[in-house]
């Protein structure tokens, strides 16, 4: 693993309060989804009404 993407799961495990990558990896892959939408799990993302 590069440092800089160390440095990055470092910052990923703080900022979601996980203690292991693994966790972490899935929270925030289920909160890019929600946010992202168009998926088949959510078609309507929350990306442009919090842009607006």
């Amino acid at each position: 693993m590069t440092d800089s993407r160390e440095l990055r799961m470092e910052y990923l495990l703080e900022a979601t309060g996980e203690n292991t990558k693994s966790k972490a990896l899935d929270r925030v892959a289920e909160f890019y989804l929600q946010i992202r939408g168009d998926t088949a799990a959510v078609p309507n993302g929350a990306f442009a009404e919090l842009m607006e």
